[in-house]
């Protein structure tokens, strides 16, 4: 199959286009003018590269044509404005919606990566842009899959995973956990998330479907930090801050800066962010690796020791 994939070039895309070309697929890629360079494409396979933007309608012509699915991963995250989340998650995927229509004469399947922050109690744009992104795939009038993962972490993500295993080896120090450390999480490997598309092209209902991705079971976040640092060798101790003396230097705050971010993140640390992954493995007989496994695996190599921001050039 001939698959367009969008977001190519971020870490979970990487993945996604790899996947799909070590499967035998043709992979087309959209990438912003300029960012060629940004690009990790295969050595092998059929890769194909069409240049545009998702905030210019005219630059996505062509993109589809001849085109069998469609995976959307392209998202402006929360730690961009309100304005380039809505262009981006908003504007964009109806751009794509109509030019898969105009190409495919609604024939392509539209699956879109979206993100388990679409059920999250807990208020953000950035959830609300995702929600209407979905909505647009499901009112598109063709066949629509949506895969939405947890927090997905893996070799090369420099944005999280990375962070937290440097944070976690260290020689020694302090990791501090907000309240008491039991509200659970449940993290998945990013292999895993392309392996449940992958098994979703031989699914005989193949329409209107959307999958939870998420590790086998939930974990409590104080075991999810211990397990990291036991993965690193590193000798640092995990501490909690109860819930009280958090909530309280979180008002101290409030009075002399904004704390929206800081209350938010006391909420996440209130909550269980368990997810049902049930259909994805009936459905598809995917198994995802549990959390102490897949750490381990991307803890075993010095990838993510050093910040790759300290090798830019400065002045």
């Amino acid at each position: 199959m001939r698959i367009a994939i969008t977001g190519a070039t971020g870490f979970i895309g990487r993945y996604m286009v790899h996947g799909m070309v070590a499967a035998g697929h043709i992979a087309r890629v959209l990438c912003r003018p300029g960012r060629e360079d940004a690009l990790d494409l295969p050595s092998e396979g059929v890769t194909e590269v069409h240049i545009g933007d998702l905030l210019e309608a005219s630059s996505l012509e062509g993109f589809m044509d001849g085109v069998d699915v469609l995976i959307h991963l392209a998202s402006a995250h929360d730690h961009f404005s309100d304005e380039v989340m809505q262009q981006v998650n908003v504007r964009g995927s109806q751009y794509l919606v109509e030019e898969a229509k105009r190409a495919t004469k609604k024939k392509a399947r539209l699956f879109i990566v979206s993100s388990a922050v679409i059920g999250q109690p807990v208020y953000g744009y950035y959830r609300d842009s995702k929600r209407v992104q979905e909505k647009i795939f499901r009112g598109s009038g063709m066949d629509w899959a949506s895969f939405r993962p947890t927090l997905v972490y893996g070799e090369g993500d420099h944005r999280h995973t990375a962070p937290l295993l440097r944070k976690c080896g260290r020689s020694k120090g302090t990791y501090w956990v907000p309240h008491n450390g039991t509200s659970k999480i449940n993290p998945v490997h990013v292999e895993d998330v392309v392996d449940a598309v992958l098994r979703f092209f031989d699914f005989d209902r193949a329409v209107d479907c959307v999958y939870e991705l998420a590790g086998p079971e939930g974990i409590p976040f104080n075991e999810f930090v211990d397990l990291t640092i036991d993965a690193t060798g590193g000798g640092v101790k995990r501490r909690n801050i109860p819930r009280k003396w958090a909530n309280r230097l979180i008002f101290l705050k409030g009075l002399v800066k904004d704390n929206s971010e800081d209350r938010r993140a006391s909420a996440y640390f209130s909550l269980h962010h368990e997810h049902d992954i049930t259909n994805a493995v009936y459905e598809l007989g995917w198994k995802p690796r549990t959390y102490a496994e897949g750490i381990r695996e991307i803890a075993a190599t010095d990838w993510w020791r050093k910040d790759p921001a300290e090798s830019l050039p400065t002045g």
